[in-house]
Protein backbone atom coordinates (compact mmCIF):
# COMPACT_ATOMS: atom_id res chain seq x y z
CA UNK A 1 0.00 0.00 0.00
CA UNK A 2 2.57 2.50 0.57
CA UNK A 3 3.22 3.24 -2.89
CA UNK A 4 -0.19 4.30 -3.34
CA UNK A 5 0.66 6.79 -0.39
CA UNK A 6 0.87 9.71 -3.07
CA UNK A 7 -2.39 9.37 -5.04
CA UNK A 8 -4.37 8.19 -1.75
CA UNK A 9 -3.00 9.60 1.67
CA UNK A 10 -5.90 9.75 3.25
CA UNK A 11 -7.51 6.53 2.67
CA UNK A 12 -4.04 4.90 3.51
CA UNK A 13 -3.98 7.08 6.91
CA UNK A 14 -7.23 5.53 7.88
CA UNK A 15 -5.63 2.04 6.63
CA UNK A 16 -2.20 2.83 8.72
CA UNK A 17 -3.86 3.72 12.14
CA UNK A 18 -4.72 0.12 12.96
CA UNK A 19 -1.45 -0.83 12.27
CA UNK A 20 0.08 1.75 14.84
CA UNK A 21 -2.19 0.49 16.89
CA UNK A 22 -0.29 -2.73 17.44
CA UNK A 23 2.86 -1.33 18.67
CA UNK A 24 5.10 -2.62 16.34
CA UNK A 25 3.97 -1.07 12.96
CA UNK A 26 5.07 2.53 13.10
CA UNK A 27 6.85 2.97 9.32
CA UNK A 28 2.96 2.83 7.19
CA UNK A 29 1.30 5.61 9.71
CA UNK A 30 4.60 7.64 9.43
CA UNK A 31 4.70 7.06 5.74
CA UNK A 32 1.33 7.71 5.22
CA UNK A 33 1.11 11.12 7.32
CA UNK A 34 4.21 11.88 5.59
CA UNK A 35 2.31 11.77 2.34
CA UNK A 36 -1.00 13.43 3.66
CA UNK A 37 1.31 16.49 4.57
CA UNK A 38 3.57 16.32 1.49
CA UNK A 39 0.13 16.32 -0.77
CA UNK A 40 -1.90 19.90 -1.78
CA UNK A 41 -4.03 19.13 1.18
CA UNK A 42 -5.65 21.54 3.75
CA UNK A 43 -3.25 22.13 6.80
CA UNK A 44 -6.22 21.20 8.64
CA UNK A 45 -6.52 17.91 7.34
CA UNK A 46 -2.32 17.60 8.71
CA UNK A 47 -3.07 18.48 11.99
CA UNK A 48 -5.83 16.15 12.29
CA UNK A 49 -3.84 13.49 10.91
CA UNK A 50 -0.99 14.08 13.09
CA UNK A 51 -3.38 14.39 16.02
CA UNK A 52 -4.81 10.52 15.51
CA UNK A 53 -1.27 9.17 15.04
CA UNK A 54 -0.39 10.91 18.09
CA UNK A 55 -3.60 9.68 20.17
CA UNK A 56 -3.65 6.09 18.70
CA UNK A 57 0.45 5.64 19.58
CA UNK A 58 -0.05 7.22 22.94
CA UNK A 59 -2.96 4.76 24.23
CA UNK A 60 -1.24 0.86 24.90
CA UNK A 61 -4.27 -0.29 23.25
CA UNK A 62 -2.75 -4.11 23.36
CA UNK A 63 -2.57 -4.32 27.54
CA UNK A 64 -5.04 -1.19 28.40
CA UNK A 65 -6.03 -3.03 31.84
CA UNK A 66 -2.38 -3.96 32.67
CA UNK A 67 -0.35 -0.47 32.04
CA UNK A 68 1.40 0.97 34.42
CA UNK A 69 0.32 4.80 34.28
CA UNK A 70 3.24 6.46 35.97
CA UNK A 71 5.00 9.58 35.37
CA UNK A 72 8.05 7.67 33.76
CA UNK A 73 5.62 5.97 31.55
CA UNK A 74 3.57 8.59 30.49
CA UNK A 75 6.05 10.93 29.71
CA UNK A 76 7.76 8.63 27.90
CA UNK A 77 4.51 7.54 25.88
CA UNK A 78 3.89 11.29 25.40
CA UNK A 79 7.44 11.63 23.76
CA UNK A 80 7.23 8.63 21.30
CA UNK A 81 3.61 9.89 20.17
CA UNK A 82 5.18 13.31 19.98
CA UNK A 83 7.47 12.34 17.67
CA UNK A 84 5.79 9.89 15.71
CA UNK A 85 3.02 12.56 14.73
CA UNK A 86 5.67 15.67 14.31
CA UNK A 87 8.55 13.99 12.50
CA UNK A 88 6.62 12.91 9.76
CA UNK A 89 4.13 16.00 9.72
CA UNK A 90 6.87 18.19 9.33
CA UNK A 91 8.99 16.62 6.79
CA UNK A 92 6.39 15.90 4.58
CA UNK A 93 5.30 19.91 4.74
CA UNK A 94 9.45 20.93 4.34
CA UNK A 95 9.33 19.19 0.98
CA UNK A 96 5.82 20.27 -0.21
CA UNK A 97 7.28 24.05 0.97
CA UNK A 98 10.32 23.06 -1.11
CA UNK A 99 8.44 21.86 -3.88
CA UNK A 100 6.62 25.19 -4.09
CA UNK A 101 9.82 27.50 -3.60
CA UNK A 102 11.66 25.85 -6.76
CA UNK A 103 8.18 25.89 -8.70
CA UNK A 104 8.30 30.25 -8.21
CA UNK A 105 12.31 29.88 -8.57
CA UNK A 106 11.53 28.63 -11.82
CA UNK A 107 9.08 30.80 -12.98
CA UNK A 108 11.13 33.63 -11.92
CA UNK A 109 13.88 32.60 -13.78
CA UNK A 110 11.43 31.77 -17.02
CA UNK A 111 9.84 35.15 -16.22
CA UNK A 112 13.70 36.89 -15.93
CA UNK A 113 14.55 35.31 -19.56
CA UNK A 114 11.70 36.79 -21.00
CA UNK A 115 12.65 39.93 -19.67
CA UNK A 116 15.82 39.52 -21.09
CA UNK A 117 14.75 38.49 -23.99
CA UNK A 118 12.43 41.31 -24.75
CA UNK A 119 15.24 44.26 -23.53
CA UNK A 120 17.48 42.26 -26.32
CA UNK A 121 14.86 42.74 -28.81
CA UNK A 122 14.27 46.19 -27.71
CA UNK A 123 18.01 47.02 -28.25
CA UNK A 124 18.25 45.49 -31.67
CA UNK A 125 14.88 47.67 -32.93
CA UNK A 126 16.17 50.48 -31.12
CA UNK A 127 19.61 49.63 -33.48
CA UNK A 128 18.01 49.34 -36.44
CA UNK A 129 15.96 52.24 -36.04
CA UNK A 130 18.97 54.24 -35.74
CA UNK A 131 21.02 52.29 -38.89
CA UNK A 132 17.63 52.80 -40.50
CA UNK A 133 17.17 56.69 -39.95
CA UNK A 134 21.32 57.22 -41.08
CA UNK A 135 20.46 55.54 -44.53
CA UNK A 136 17.86 58.03 -44.76
CA UNK A 137 19.92 60.59 -43.77
CA UNK A 138 22.44 60.11 -46.29
CA UNK A 139 20.20 58.29 -49.08
CA UNK A 140 17.89 61.53 -48.86
CA UNK A 141 20.47 63.81 -49.11
CA UNK A 142 22.03 62.03 -52.32
CA UNK A 143 18.86 61.95 -53.94
CA UNK A 144 17.63 65.45 -53.31
CA UNK A 145 20.77 66.57 -55.20
CA UNK A 146 19.97 63.78 -57.74
CA UNK A 147 16.72 65.46 -58.08
CA UNK A 148 18.43 68.82 -58.02
CA UNK A 149 21.10 68.38 -60.74
CA UNK A 150 17.70 66.32 -63.03
CA UNK A 151 16.05 69.92 -62.96
CA UNK A 152 18.88 71.95 -63.73
CA UNK A 153 19.95 69.46 -66.94
CA UNK A 154 16.16 69.43 -68.37
CA UNK A 155 16.01 73.14 -67.83
CA UNK A 156 19.45 73.53 -69.95
CA UNK A 157 18.90 71.32 -72.49
CA UNK A 158 17.62 71.74 -75.80
CA UNK A 159 16.62 68.06 -77.20
CA UNK A 160 12.94 66.83 -76.25
CA UNK A 161 14.28 63.51 -75.76
CA UNK A 162 17.21 64.58 -72.79
CA UNK A 163 14.68 66.56 -71.67
CA UNK A 164 11.89 63.90 -71.15
CA UNK A 165 15.04 61.69 -69.83
CA UNK A 166 16.11 64.49 -67.22
CA UNK A 167 12.58 65.33 -65.91
CA UNK A 168 12.04 61.52 -65.21
CA UNK A 169 15.30 61.11 -63.56
CA UNK A 170 14.25 63.37 -61.44
CA UNK A 171 10.80 62.34 -60.82
CA UNK A 172 11.98 58.67 -59.85
CA UNK A 173 14.37 60.48 -57.44
CA UNK A 174 11.62 62.43 -55.58
CA UNK A 175 9.80 59.24 -55.87
CA UNK A 176 13.03 56.71 -54.19
CA UNK A 177 12.96 59.78 -51.63
CA UNK A 178 9.52 59.54 -50.62
CA UNK A 179 9.49 55.59 -50.77
CA UNK A 180 12.51 55.58 -48.20
CA UNK A 181 10.48 57.75 -45.73
CA UNK A 182 7.34 55.78 -45.50
CA UNK A 183 9.84 52.83 -45.16
CA UNK A 184 10.99 54.54 -42.22
CA UNK A 185 8.38 55.48 -41.12
CA UNK A 186 6.45 52.08 -41.50
CA UNK A 187 4.60 50.39 -42.94
CA UNK A 188 6.67 49.78 -45.59
CA UNK A 189 5.14 49.51 -49.62
CA UNK A 190 2.55 46.43 -50.06
CA UNK A 191 0.31 45.13 -52.62
CA UNK A 192 -1.49 48.47 -53.60
CA UNK A 193 1.82 49.90 -54.74
CA UNK A 194 2.97 47.05 -57.16
CA UNK A 195 1.04 48.78 -60.32
CA UNK A 196 2.83 52.05 -59.58
CA UNK A 197 6.22 50.06 -59.31
CA UNK A 198 5.48 48.27 -62.53
CA UNK A 199 4.62 51.89 -64.02
CA UNK A 200 7.82 53.35 -63.19
CA UNK A 201 9.81 50.85 -64.61
CA UNK A 202 9.07 51.81 -67.88
CA UNK A 203 7.92 49.92 -71.23
CA UNK A 204 8.55 46.11 -71.43
CA UNK A 205 6.99 45.67 -68.56
CA UNK A 206 3.73 44.16 -68.29
CA UNK A 207 2.01 43.40 -65.05
CA UNK A 208 -0.76 40.41 -64.01
CA UNK A 209 -2.03 41.61 -60.38
CA UNK A 210 -4.99 39.32 -59.37
CA UNK A 211 -7.51 41.62 -56.70
CA UNK A 212 -6.38 40.78 -53.84
CA UNK A 213 -7.57 42.47 -50.47
CA UNK A 214 -4.86 43.88 -48.26
CA UNK A 215 -7.19 43.18 -45.09
CA UNK A 216 -6.47 39.08 -46.54
CA UNK A 217 -2.55 39.77 -46.38
CA UNK A 218 -0.46 40.36 -43.44
CA UNK A 219 1.79 43.77 -43.85
CA UNK A 220 5.07 41.70 -43.69
CA UNK A 221 3.77 39.54 -46.60
CA UNK A 222 2.92 42.93 -48.91
CA UNK A 223 6.17 44.48 -47.92
CA UNK A 224 8.25 41.30 -49.06
CA UNK A 225 6.07 40.93 -52.45
CA UNK A 226 6.85 44.60 -52.62
CA UNK A 227 10.50 43.98 -52.50
CA UNK A 228 10.64 40.52 -54.36
CA UNK A 229 9.13 42.79 -57.38
CA UNK A 230 11.47 45.37 -57.14
CA UNK A 231 14.58 43.91 -56.89
CA UNK A 232 13.31 41.59 -59.44
CA UNK A 233 12.60 44.07 -61.69
CA UNK A 234 16.07 45.76 -61.07
CA UNK A 235 17.72 42.81 -62.06
CA UNK A 236 15.95 42.92 -65.44
CA UNK A 237 17.04 46.53 -66.04
CA UNK A 238 20.45 45.61 -64.95
CA UNK A 239 21.50 42.12 -66.71
CA UNK A 240 18.70 42.20 -68.94
CA UNK A 241 18.62 45.67 -70.68
CA UNK A 242 15.58 45.56 -73.54
CA UNK A 243 14.31 42.69 -71.97
CA UNK A 244 10.33 42.23 -71.58
CA UNK A 245 9.36 41.15 -68.40
CA UNK A 246 5.90 40.11 -66.99
CA UNK A 247 4.95 40.38 -63.00
CA UNK A 248 2.45 37.34 -61.67
CA UNK A 249 1.01 38.33 -58.57
CA UNK A 250 -2.09 36.00 -57.52
CA UNK A 251 -3.30 33.97 -54.53
CA UNK A 252 -2.85 30.28 -54.35
CA UNK A 253 -4.07 27.90 -51.58
CA UNK A 254 -0.60 27.42 -50.94
CA UNK A 255 -0.66 30.98 -50.25
CA UNK A 256 1.22 34.85 -52.03
CA UNK A 257 2.75 33.41 -55.53
CA UNK A 258 5.46 35.80 -56.87
CA UNK A 259 6.61 35.28 -59.82
CA UNK A 260 8.81 37.71 -62.86
CA UNK A 261 9.67 36.35 -65.80
CA UNK A 262 11.87 38.40 -68.41
CA UNK A 263 12.46 37.53 -71.92
CA UNK A 264 16.44 37.15 -73.54
CA UNK A 265 18.13 40.79 -73.07
CA UNK A 266 18.44 42.95 -76.27
CA UNK A 267 21.62 44.23 -74.99
CA UNK A 268 24.83 43.32 -73.46
CA UNK A 269 24.49 43.70 -69.82
CA UNK A 270 25.17 47.18 -68.13
CA UNK A 271 27.87 47.16 -65.18
CA UNK A 272 26.71 46.44 -62.05
CA UNK A 273 26.53 49.36 -59.95
CA UNK A 274 26.53 49.50 -56.29
CA UNK A 275 22.44 49.86 -55.85
CA UNK A 276 22.22 48.94 -52.42
CA UNK A 277 19.89 46.05 -53.12
CA UNK A 278 18.77 43.10 -51.10
CA UNK A 279 20.19 41.17 -53.48
CA UNK A 280 18.72 37.39 -54.00
CA UNK A 281 20.52 36.22 -50.96
CA UNK A 282 18.40 38.70 -48.88
CA UNK A 283 15.47 37.80 -51.18
CA UNK A 284 15.59 34.37 -49.57
CA UNK A 285 16.12 35.24 -46.58
CA UNK A 286 13.41 37.94 -46.13
CA UNK A 287 10.96 34.68 -47.75
CA UNK A 288 11.92 32.23 -45.12
CA UNK A 289 11.84 34.39 -43.03
CA UNK A 290 8.19 34.40 -43.24
CA UNK A 291 7.43 30.45 -43.46
CA UNK A 292 7.98 30.94 -47.69
CA UNK A 293 10.45 29.86 -50.46
CA UNK A 294 11.99 32.09 -53.02
CA UNK A 295 13.79 30.49 -56.32
CA UNK A 296 15.73 31.92 -59.66
CA UNK A 297 16.79 29.80 -62.47
CA UNK A 298 17.15 30.79 -65.98
CA UNK A 299 15.22 29.50 -68.78
CA UNK A 300 16.00 27.48 -72.14
CA UNK A 301 15.60 30.53 -74.19
CA UNK A 302 18.09 32.52 -72.14
CA UNK A 303 15.69 34.34 -70.03
CA UNK A 304 15.26 34.37 -66.49
CA UNK A 305 12.39 33.83 -63.64
CA UNK A 306 12.27 34.48 -60.01
CA UNK A 307 9.76 32.95 -58.32
CA UNK A 308 8.35 33.04 -54.99
CA UNK A 309 5.79 31.63 -52.55
CA UNK A 310 5.19 33.56 -49.08
CA UNK A 311 2.04 31.94 -46.70
CA UNK A 312 -0.33 34.08 -45.85
CA UNK A 313 -0.47 33.19 -42.26
CA UNK A 314 3.41 33.65 -41.50
CA UNK A 315 5.38 31.04 -39.40
CA UNK A 316 5.25 29.38 -36.50
CA UNK A 317 7.32 32.36 -34.83
CA UNK A 318 6.62 35.85 -34.65
CA UNK A 319 8.16 37.63 -38.02
CA UNK A 320 10.30 40.78 -37.85
CA UNK A 321 9.93 42.90 -40.96
CA UNK A 322 13.17 44.65 -41.95
CA UNK A 323 12.86 48.63 -41.93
Amino acid sequence: MLPLRRRFPRALMLLALPTLATGVLWIPAMAALHAVAASERRRCEVVASAAAVAVVSFVPWRNMGDYPWSLPDVTLGVLLAGLLAVAPAALGLLGRARRELAARLAELALSRERERLYAAEQAALRERERLARDVHDTAAHHLSLISLRSSVLAASVESPACRDEAETLGELARRAAADLRRTIRRPGQGLAQLPELVEAAGGGVRAELDRLEAADCPPEVQHAAYRIVQEALANVRRHAPGAEATVSVRRTDDGLRIAVRNTPPAGPPRPAPDSGGEGLPGLRTRAAALGGTLSAYPTPDGGYVLDALLPLTGPSGPTTRDA
